[in-house]
């Protein structure tokens, strides 16, 4: 069993659309000073979490989908389709964050810059990615592989344990246990 799962190739790129589409709405800036960024982390073990952290109307919200069962073994027992897998239990929690909080001021000193483009094809590993939208225009799209062993990764670092942060002010709905085999 160890050489079949050796030999399963995954495209990070089809996971993240997979996580994508199965994850809470994403609202989009469109008044002045508004911006929008989703944080999504494909982990090598365990389940999806997606991070969206909003600014508008002068108030800044985080909503965080919380997979609770890995959308990436659906994804390979459904033969990698492109097709949306439907059925995937989740967690969708709000809140509201407070303005001094450590990850606005990250976003809006303009940490997504300083996010460089790492990204392996390797499912034995963590995948990090990134989009940024403000209301002017800009934007910006990201990913990384294992940010924690890579040089020059600071930005990704800091951003990663901010959003792991701000995660916590919404109420969690549900408690899984979640077992890895070692």
């Amino acid at each position: 069993m160890r050489e079949k799962s050796a030999t399963i190739r995954i495209d990070p790129l089809g996971w993240e659309r997979q996580v994508t589409a199965n994850s809470a709405r994403l609202v989009e800036p469109y008044a002045r000073n508004e911006y929008s960024l989703r944080l999504i982390h494909l982990p090598a073990l365990g389940t999806e979490i997606v991070w969206d952290f909003i600014k508008t109307n002068e108030r800044h919200l985080v909503t965080v989908t919380r997979f609770l069962e890995s959308l990436r073994e659906k994804w390979i027992r459904s033969g990698n389709t492109f097709e949306c897998i439907a059925g995937v239990p989740k967690e969708i929690s709000k809140a509201e964050l407070p303005l001094g909080e450590p990850v606005v001021r990250e976003i809006e000193k303009g940490i997504v810059l300083g996010c460089r483009q790492g990204l392996e094809n390797r499912m034995d590993v963590d995948h990090y990615f990134l989009w940024f939208q403000d209301s002017s225009g800009f934007s910006r799209v990201a990913a990384i592989t294992n940010p924690f062993s890579q040089p020059h990764s600071e930005s990704w670092q800091r951003l990663i344990n901010r959003a792991i942060g701000s995660g916590l002010f919404p109420p969690r709905r549900f408690a899984v246990q979640s077992t890895a085999a070692t």
